[in-house]
């Protein structure tokens, strides 16, 4: 990963923190995945709830339903990565 991120331009303490991002994305990916999943109880739980009271929670739970495992971790790495070109 190093590599690729210098062959990107990426160095010094950029680098290290890009690094740490990414390290920190992907083990946070498989800990949401596997602790909960977006089709798990979780979400199940909020989409019900008035929306009303909670505008935000209810919507975003209603289109988390029909978000798969590798579109929400590949589509969260295209964000971060997007982010490293800045």
């Amino acid at each position: 990963m190093l590599a690729i991120l210098a062959e990107a331009g990426i160095e010094g303490g950029r680098r290290v923190i890009a690094l740490r991002g990414l390290l920190s994305y992907v083990i946070g990916a498989i800990q949401l995945e596997h602790l909960g999943s977006l089709s798990g109880e979780g979400t199940v739980a909020i989409s019900p709830l008035p929306p009303g009271e909670f505008p935000y929670m209810t919507e975003t739970a209603r289109h988390a339903r029909n978000i798969g495992a590798d579109q929400e971790f590949f589509g969260g790495l295209a964000v971060l990565l997007r982010g490293l070109d800045e």
